[in-house]
């Protein structure tokens, strides 16, 4: 979807983005659920209902005050949790999964709030409404309505804590991308060319201490602005709870005041269709520092279980890419593994280990700082895509170019946001549509280990669905690309050069053996049974 399309589709579209507040004033004024002009509340399937209701303001409502409500369709119940968002508004989200009349009532400890009753009508999805996520075939992705997802992801850790006008340039950004899953934390981050001061403070901040018993509302306002904007353009939002790249305190912000943002978060964006939970970018380096403790992140997975009515996603991020850095990613809880690595060759091990999709999430940056982590080139930033993505797992983008050797320009993609500036993105636009050509949910990943080369460009990738279409990838020209074509069929075969996206038509090839030696570095082979 590019910009104009997205921005078009946003002026019409109530349910979405900026108009929520308009939304929780229509809501407001229904009585019994049944609005003033006589009808129900209607809200499409997987898109939120808002319950916006005045209440006490005096006090501190963000400690003392509690409100639910628990949403009846037939036999089914669901309890949302809801959240004060400031100047009196309590306010409830609820994402409906089934079509049809549902119903509602409050509970809470503040008479004003409890006992209110209504109804909704839920209506059949339109559009590019799928729902969300879920798991299919142990390993792979898919809507809730059963259309395919294949997710290609980018990284832009702290964008919406940077200025207003940044935070619009990278939605359009985005909207001309192939990305459709987006890392971002909820907290500001302070590290190399992120070393600016949050557009505002999410808590009341006075000189240099926290108030971590009041929200700054406005701040996670826009966090929720932005996360609907992200789903109005089809983007996932991983959204990341932790990290340790702090100078202001909120890596420490002690058990009592994390276990309260955590439940506040879910409160607030957890009815988006598109949230995912990360529990942390990089939790071993909190560990480190000692900003938490494994126990800490064991608690954060509870909670999540207990309070997210709407069950996102929940995974955590690792630090170094050893295995004894990974957390369990079999824990309770856990839906999928998060990995920081570029080590595609133990993808297999770490597969049969961790029997879920497989997120690649990190695999380094294309970029030109002088860090190690930051300096890949574009072509194998793309190469990393094609090579993640033969082994069955789902690869995320990263960039940090500067523009001029000072650090005056530090608004890298991969920190703030902004534009991109590198070459990799129409490559991955590339692999994207080839990924979703192939029946990636039905097939599955193999290695081949090659006479020459360790790690990486000592395998040849391979992703198939025998009998039906097979896929290959190694590194370097002059290496061995080998199928084995199964069935009495003959194969259409096609050579795809996945640097300047080109298929070129090699003709057929008969069931059995298939080799095929590279004459390029950036080479691909696709066979397809005719």
């Amino acid at each position: 979807m590019n910009w104009e399309t997205y921005h078009q589709m946003e002026q019409k579209n109530l349910k979405s983005t900026e108009c929520l507040r308009g939304i929780a004033i229509v809501l407001s004024i229904c009585v019994m659920g049944v609005c003033v002009y006589g009808k129900d509340i209607q809200v499409e399937k997987w898109d939120v209902f808002e319950l916006d209701l005045k209440g006490p303001h005096t006090g501190n409502p963000y400690l003392d005050i509690e409100l639910s409500a628990v949403f009846r369709k037939d036999s089914r119940e669901i309890k949302t949790v809801g959240f004060y968002d400031g100047q009196g508004h309590y306010i409830v989200r609820f994402s409906p999964d089934e079509e049809g009349q549902w119903t509602y009532h409050t509970q809470s400890n503040a008479a004003e709030l409890s006992q209110k009753t209504g109804r909704l009508m839920c209506t059949t999805p339109t559009g590019n409404n799928h729902g969300p996520l879920r798991i299919v075939n142990t390993y792979y992705l898919e809507y809730a309505d059963g259309t395919p997802f294949y997710a290609v992801g980018t990284t832009c850790y702290q964008w919406t804590s940077v200025s207003q006008n940044i935070q619009d340039t990278t939605l359009r950004t985005l909207a001309e991308s192939p990305f459709n899953k987006i890392r971002m934390c909820v907290l500001p981050k302070h590290y190399s060319w992120n070393q600016s001061e949050p557009w505002t403070f999410p808590y009341a901040r006075k000189g240099q201490v926290n108030d971590y018993t009041h929200p700054n509302y406005e701040f996670f306002r826009n966090v929720d602005k932005r996360v609907a904007q992200l789903n109005a353009l089809g983007i996932q939002a991983d959204i990341i709870l932790f990290h340790s790249y702090d100078r202001w305190g909120y890596a420490k912000m002690g058990k009592e005041n994390d276990d309260r943002y955590v439940r506040y978060m879910i409160a607030r964006i957890g009815a988006y269709r598109n949230v995912w939970w990360s529990l942390a970018n990089e939790w071993d380096l909190m560990l480190h520092r000692k900003h938490k403790t494994e126990a800490d992140f064991d608690r954060f997975f509870r909670i999540l279980k207990k309070n997210d009515s709407h069950e996102r996603f929940r995974g955590i991020h690792n630090w170094y890419n050893t295995e004894d850095h990974f957390y369990n990613h079999n824990k309770p809880g856990v839906t999928h593994a998060s990995i920081q690595s570029s080590q595609f060759y133990k993808s297999l091990e770490w597969r049969a280990r961790y029997p879920k999709p497989q997120l690649w999430d990190e695999v380094r940056y294309e970029g030109n700082i002088p860090k190690g982590w930051g300096n890949l080139t574009p072509e194998m930033m793309t190469a990393h895509f094609w090579m993640g993505g033969l082994t069955a797992g789902y690869v995320t983008h990263g960039e940090c170019y500067r523009t001029v050797k000072d650090d005056s320009d530090d608004v890298l993609w991969w920190g703030k946001g902004g534009k991109l500036k590198g070459k990799s993105p129409p490559r991955i636009a590339f692999f994207r549509e080839i990924m979703e050509a192939a029946s990636v949910r039905e097939m599955a990943p193999k290695m081949i280990k090659l006479k020459e080369g360790k790690g990486n460009e000592g395998v040849c990738f391979i992703l198939a669905k025998p009998g039906e279409i097979y896929l290959g990838y190694t590194l370097n020209k002059g290496r061995l690309i080998r199928f084995d074509l199964a069935g009495n069929v003959d194969y259409q075969i096609e050579l795809i050069d996945t640097w300047n996206m080109t298929v070129q038509d090699m003709g057929t090839a008969k069931p059995g053996a298939f080799t095929y030696k590279t004459t390029a570095k950036y080479q691909a082979v696709r066979a397809t049974r005719k």
